[in-house]
């Protein structure tokens, strides 16, 4: 597996579900800025506030998947001394 090598895990996030997060959540708030724009139009109100809660959802699963290898206490640590 790997060249006969044992793969390293360090201890930060993964950047990209990280940085997709971030992008879902941002989507998220200006569809809900832009929902609310005309104070008379309820039903766009409505699916505004749907869609930034399912963004929201969204964006915290990958937050937790992004940060998946620091919930595991086991690999917090350099097993096989590298440095």
């Amino acid at each position: 597996m790997h060249g006969g090598r044992v793969p390293m895990f360090k201890m930060k996030p993964q950047r990209g579900t990280l940085w997709l997060a971030i992008v879902v959540f941002l989507v998220g708030v200006v569809a809900f800025f832009d929902g609310h724009r005309d104070p008379g139009d309820i039903a766009a109100h409505d699916r505004a506030n749907a869609f930034l809660a399912v963004t929201v959802v969204v964006s915290g699963i990958l937050m937790i998947i992004a940060t998946s290898r620091m919930w595991f206490k086991h690999l917090w640590h350099d097993r096989y001394g590298r440095r």
